[in-house]
């Protein structure tokens, strides 16, 4: 057994996002999809049919965050990342709620109460309806809605915020809605993808100073960022090609509008010239997904962003475990190659599991449960805290791992 101590000051926690958590919001593109004949059409392919992929209250984090920021507290986090709605914010183009910034400001308040350092997240994935049928992040000149809300967000709720995140994976985002169809508006191109990905980074770039200019408090975004390995003839051609398009093209181009970097973790990847070998984890364990767990990827992609000389903020990093019978050796085993990292050089200061709470995880629905505090569906979403849940607050507040 060894005991692994972490820098002092280190930041520990779990994320989340808004419209995951929130429910009911009738304003977001993804409330209005869920219920189309397209999102009918895509479930017929889903392999799990008894989920439920309606949002609907979700986990009524807009009414119940006080609790949920409570039970951080007391399983020793000191840090949240979690998100706010731009459709809640901005249900019609220009007018601006009341209502929404009250209640983030109590949200935000609240997380301060309990002493919990805020990572902010403007954009996760989802838009206002209007903003979508003016074209969305497909058409750059539409960047400047965008930008209008940051700038009103900040000057509102900026006194509560620590760190902001602009976009949340915008390579997601980008290729989910606009080249895979999975996410609305579900187009399929290739050509509106990468515009899509350019516009983001444009986005970023030009809000990153806005939001330094009123609040002084670092910016950077969530990068979705993953461990390719070469394998089998010409795979390392394929890998160098996959880890520019899916790390660094973002990255890249954001880096010096960033103030340290959002890494989130989950996926590694066996590259051959044929593609991905199946389930991309030969001898891994898998979650109940079916993602490989590959801890050692983590180290290696934080060894590979330390070379842009920022912090770094490990902003998501989690698995599906509706047993909870992975979850505590996930945790510590991407924990010990954290600490490996560290010694190795790499500037990290914080680690946000997701999630605090099981959520509406997406095209996935309900059903598979990444929290640390279990949201029973069946009984008035009470929260339950899991075993692993108390594991990992051991770890939060000794500031230590005993691997």
């Amino acid at each position: 057994m060894q005991i692994l101590k972490f820098p002092e000051g280190f930041l520990w926690g779990a994320a989340s996002s808004a419209y995951q958590t929130e429910g009911n919001n009738t304003n977001a593109d993804w409330w209005i999809w869920e219920k189309s004949q397209k999102r009918a059409e895509f479930l017929k392919t889903r392999q799990n049919p008894a989920a439920q992929y309606i949002s609907g209250v979700a986990t009524d984090f807009y009414h119940r965050f006080d609790e949920d920021f409570s039970l951080a507290h007391q399983l020793n986090h000191n840090a949240s990342r979690f998100g706010i709605e731009w459709s809640r914010i901005e249900p019609k183009e220009g007018m601006f709620s009341e209502e929404a910034f009250d209640t983030y400001e109590k949200i935000l308040q609240s997380a301060k109460f309990h002493n919990l350092t805020v990572f902010l997240t403007l954009h996760h994935f989802t838009c206002p309806v209007w903003f979508m049928q003016k074209g969305g992040f497909a058409k750059k000149q539409n960047l400047e809605y965008y930008l209008r809300y940051v700038k009103v967000v900040a000057e509102r709720l900026g006194e509560y915020v620590d760190f902001w995140m602009t976009f949340n994976e915008p390579e997601v985002y980008a290729t989910h809605a606009y080249f895979l169809g999975i996410f609305p508006p579900q187009i399929k191109s290739a050509f509106t993808a990468f515009k899509v990905v350019n516009n983001l980074i444009a986005g970023h770039n030009r809000a990153a100073p806005i939001l330094k200019q009123i609040t002084g408090k670092p910016v950077s975004m969530a990068f979705h960022l993953s461990d390719l390995q070469p394998a089998g003839p010409l795979g390392g051609l394929v890998k160098n090609l996959a880890h520019y398009l899916a790390n660094e093209y973002i990255l890249r181009r954001t880096v010096d509008a960033c103030d340290y970097i959002g890494v989130n973790y989950y996926e590694h990847h066996h590259l051959t010239l044929f593609g991905f070998r199946k389930h991309s984890h030969t001898s891994h364990d898998a979650t109940d997904m079916g993602w490989g767990i590959h801890p050692e990827g983590l180290e290696r992609v934080l060894l590979y962003v330390q070379k842009y000389n920022k912090p770094i903020y490990v902003s998501e990093n989690g698995l599906a475990d509706s047993k909870d019978i992975k979850r505590e050796r996930y945790i510590k085993d991407h924990l010990y190659y954290v600490h490996q990292a560290i010694q190795k050089g790499a500037d990290v200061r914080g680690y946000l599991y997701w999630s605090l709470t099981d959520n509406f995880e997406w095209q996935h629905g309900f059903w598979p449960r990444f929290g640390l505090i279990e949201i029973d569906r069946e009984d008035l979403l009470r929260r339950k805290i899991r075993p692993s849940a108390l594991a990992y607050a051991k770890v939060c507040k000794e500031n230590q791992l005993e691997y």
